[in-house]
């Protein structure tokens, strides 16, 4: 029988026999009703002056160890746990106490020991969800002063009206072929993992890989695979994250080189608090096309962002970013200027609803303006403007700690004053997502 069902019936025993204890000076009653007022502090200070005569009771060692560890007395509090399991050895809940309070007392490995007990024994939700808070926390502490790896895998199927993002009429695209638009379904597959090594009080050295493919099941031609190389250093200092990053990537499609891209990130992370935080970060990348080497290019990026949780029902968490870029062809010419050349501004804004602990809604919207430097004979030797609109909404099913289901719909518009650049596509899909 668990402790929980022991205090259960202590309880009743209490209610009929309250007398019997009183005669002894100490009232487990009334100690059992400041722990459940969540007064610790005052159950704590009751339960202390008797201690030496009730200590070895697992009733009493729950309430006064759960109480010490609320009111800053981790190690006390511990003592008593580590006896109520002597105990009661099955008991989730005072094991559940018990890690935390490792936790407190930094003993990491003694806590994530005991956290990962509990887990293996089916406990309520509750306490799982608790557990698995603390296993987060653990890591993160962890990688302060040990190397770290993590990782996520994702595998999905769903439905793309536009999977070439041609637009609504038949055009002959630069390669010569028809860009009717096509639609069809897909299969995709997302791979990453990511090294982090501390080296010194603050600093990290972060290494990170990660791999996208997405199959169509007609149009074959337009598979792509993205795969991604990341590495760079980090400072943590109390309230800010400096990072400075190399980033290599490249893009295939339909199984051939298509586009690479050499690239430095230099970012900061501001806390403003412990619900919001700002963000800002210099990107320089240098684009390389294998077919259309008049898109060759160098793109300079400067991005703002701010993130704020509220403490609201549903427990929305808003996030918005700003970029502003100017992308520079490496061909001097005409061409070039008009289809590469150009100036950038990005607003994008969402927002994330808790429905449940289970299920999480995200929405978000953005917009990208690119105006363009040289004249187009595709409009007449005038300037060509674009304006790139995106939207989603995503269903997030946390199946379990390291299990989630997604189910996306997103919608893509790019209008532009040069017709053959102007597409919209739909794109729906489900996702199961694994972590690590």
């Amino acid at each position: 029988m668990s402790l929980r069902r022991h205090l259960q019936f202590a309880a009743l025993f209490l209610c009929l026999s309250s007398s019997a204890f009183a005669t002894s000076g100490f009232d487990m009653k009334q100690l059992s009703s400041l722990f459940d007022l969540n007064q610790r502090g005052k159950a704590y200070q009751y339960a202390s002056q008797y201690l030496a005569e009730q200590e070895g009771d697992p009733y009493f060692d729950y309430y006064y160890g759960v109480s010490a560890i609320d009111s800053g007395f981790a190690s006390q509090g511990v003592f008593a746990l580590e006896r109520v399991l002597l105990a009661f050895p099955e008991d989730p809940v005072a094991r559940l106490e018990l890690a935390r309070g490792y936790f407190i007392l930094q003993e990491y490995a003694r806590s994530k020991q005991e956290f990962e007990t509990v887990l293996e024994t089916d406990p309520p939700d509750g306490v799982r969800d608790t557990a698995d808070l603390y296993l987060d926390k653990i890591r993160l502490e962890e990688s302060r002063y040990k190397t770290t790896v993590s990782g996520s895998v994702e595998l999905g199927a769903g439905y793309d009206t536009n999977v070439n993002s041609a637009p609504s009429g038949s055009f002959n695209s630069a390669a010569g072929t028809s860009s009717t638009k096509l639609e069809d379904n897909f299969y995709n597959l997302f791979g990453a993992v990511k090294v982090v090594h501390p080296f010194s009080p603050g600093w990290k050295v972060n290494v990170s890989a990660s791999g996208a493919l997405k199959k169509n099941q007609d149009e074959s031609q337009f598979d792509t695979l993205t795969a991604t190389l990341q590495t760079g250093l980090s400072l943590a200092s109390e309230s800010s994250l400096y990072n400075l990053d190399f980033v290599a990537q490249e893009f295939q499609l339909d199984g051939d080189s298509y586009r690479q891209l050499l690239g430095l990130n230099l970012g900061w992370r501001y806390d403003l608090s412990e619900q919001s935080n700002f963000t800002t970060s210099l990107q320089y990348a240098q684009l390389t096309y294998d077919i259309f080497p008049i898109l060759d290019s160098n793109l300079y990026t400067l991005n703002v962002g701010y993130t704020r949780q509220f403490s609201v029902s549903m427990a929305p968490v808003f996030f918005s970013s700003l970029k502003l870029g100017m992308e520079d062809a490496k061909s001097n010419n005409v061409v070039a200027q008009a289809n590469t050349e150009r100036a950038i501004y990005s607003l994008r804004l969402g927002i994330a609803l808790s429905l449940s602990p289970k299920f999480i809604l995200q929405t978000a919207a953005g917009i990208q303006n690119s105006q363009y430097k040289g004249d187009n004979a595709e409009i007449g030797d005038d300037k060509r403007e674009d304006n790139f609109i995106n939207a989603d909404l995503n269903l997030l099913w946390l199946i379990s700690h390291k299990w989630r289901l997604d189910t996306r719909l997103a919608y893509v518009d790019n209008s532009s004053n040069s017709d053959i650049r102007e597409y919209n596509r739909w794109l729906a899909s489900i996702n199961l997502n694994y972590n690590f």
